[in-house]
């Protein structure tokens, strides 16, 4: 993984957990569950592509 490409998801995670964490502080528990898993398909997705291998997709 580069370094770039590790700062910007991990600005990405820290983002959305402060969204999440606002959701549940305005007692919205559906949202930021939403907000959350949403952030954790978000990180998963971008550590995917930050790998040197994911330049193999067709």
């Amino acid at each position: 993984m580069s370094a770039t490409g590790s700062l910007i998801i991990g600005i990405v995670g820290a983002l959305m957990f402060l969204i999440s964490l606002f959701a549940f502080s305005q007692r919205n528990w559906k949202g930021g569950v939403c907000w959350l898993l949403s952030g954790v398909g978000l990180i998963a997705l971008l550590t995917y592509m930050d790998k040197p291998s994911s330049n193999l997709w067709p």
